[in-house]
């Protein structure tokens, strides 16, 4: 990626850890700026043990997890981008918490969302997190979990089997695998900053309607959730998120989509009450 701007602090905030018993394995997603040439520079001059490598040719997300975790050693493997970044104590504080419990298998923590465009720095909300064997919850409440900072046990990543790559939205299916088998803890202290910028995969609606429908082939034989009831509950949110930036004709396209797939869904009529009122 092109993250020129932001690769120093990334490293940074690795290279800077109070835990100091860890690897850097860096791989540059084909950028066509200067991130990779200012990533290499900084980590030559750190005394961490690093491996630095390049894409010729750009990749996807679960493909590049899958090659770092194939490069790497350690016990526990926490992915970074190089838009993000740690607080000093983030790897100290989670490998301590993993020696409380062996049946953990993956942590995360609470952190910051830094608007790029605003500078403003915001601590998530995270009244809505979640902890245990959270397999459905992973899958049905977006907010039980703060996505950057993520640390896993090698084992439960070669237990359960590494990012698929047929996925377009990686990181829920990896947590709805780990859930099934092993727990997923949380430290409720912002330890992480997840910057927030016009680019995030987040905001690109196209790219997140079909990755939810990959999600939905991948799960709809499973007996502990209608998975046709959950992609409407998906479409149904992105409908009122339209709504609420005005953007009426999109909202009824995946308004419709709702209905279609759960026809007497309660928030589903309520929502389009909503864009009615809106209408006015």
């Amino acid at each position: 990626m092109n993250h020129e701007a932001y690769i120093e602090q990334c490293i940074n905030s690795i290279i800077n850890q109070t835990y100091q018993n860890i690897e850097i394995i860096y791989l540059d997603n084909a950028s066509q700026d200067n991130t990779f040439q200012i990533g290499k520079t900084f980590l030559e001059k750190s005394n961490i043990p690093h491996k630095i490598f390049s894409n010729k040719e750009s990749k996807t997300i679960s493909y590049n997890l899958n090659f770092l975790f194939d490069h790497s050693s350690g016990y526990y493997i926490s992915p970074l981008s190089t838009d993000d970044w740690f607080e000093k104590d983030n790897i100290e504080k989670k490998v301590n918490h993993f020696l409380t419990d062996s049946k953990i298998g993956a942590l995360f923590s609470n952190g910051y969302i830094y608007y790029e465009s605003s500078k403003k720095t915001v601590l998530n909300d995270s009244s809505n997190f979640k902890r245990g064997y959270i397999f459905k919850e992973v899958l049905t409440q977006p907010d039980c979990l703060f996505y950057v900072g993520f640390i896993y046990k090698r084992k439960i990543i070669e237990e359960v089997g590494k990012w698929d790559e047929n996925l377009l939205i990686e990181d829920v299916d990896m947590y709805v695998r780990i859930g099934l088998v092993a727990k997923i803890d949380y430290l409720d202290e912002p330890l992480v900053y997840y910057r927030k910028t016009e680019g995030s995969a987040s905001k690109n609606v196209q790219f997140m309607i079909k990755g939810l429908y990959q999600y939905y082939e991948k799960y709809k034989h499973v007996g502990w959730l209608n998975m046709k009831k959950w992609l409407a509950e998906r479409y149904r949110a992105l409908a009122a998120r339209f709504i609420d930036q005005k953007k009426n004709n999109l909202a009824v396209d995946f308004l419709v989509k709702a209905i279609k797939l759960n026809p007497f869904g309660l928030r589903n009529f309520r929502t389009l009450l909503y864009l009615i009122r809106r209408s006015f």
